[in-house]
């Protein structure tokens, strides 16, 4: 069985957060992009020393502002995402957070959402 945990859980710079999550018998490591971006490392860098440690990065989070986005925020929201899956790619994982949007500009709710198809650029069927 596969276990990891998120390294926004863990205290600590990126490495030694890395070494307690392999200590502690995990094998896997969802990176938290703040850990990602405030060490000093190119993606193939971090997945070699997530590796060192004998562990796997099972999932990239967080991905924010997403679902619900009227355009052009939507459009941007997907061109992010293909930035995202690139640094996925080269950390070896292919599994993102996506996290609820909280944004004032995002159509909330399944009454707005099934009043609204042409956001999401396909129909909404209610029934499934």
């Amino acid at each position: 069985m596969k276990t990891s945990i998120a390294t926004v859980s863990i205290s600590g710079e990126f490495p030694e957060k890395l070494a307690a999550i392999a200590k502690a018998g995990f094998t896997g490591v969802e990176i938290f992009e703040n850990d990602f971006l405030t060490y000093d490392a190119s993606p193939r860098q971090v997945a070699a020393l997530v590796r060192d440690h004998g562990l796997e990065v099972t999932l990239f989070q967080p991905f924010r502002d997403f679902e619900g986005m009227p355009e052009p925020m939507r459009a941007r929201g997907f061109e992010r995402a293909k930035r995202k899956f690139d640094v996925m790619g080269e950390l070896g994982t292919d599994l993102m957070l996506i996290c609820s949007n909280v944004s004032p500009f995002a159509v909330g709710g399944i009454d707005r959402l099934a009043s609204a198809p042409s956001i999401y650029g396909f129909p909404l069927n209610a029934s499934g």
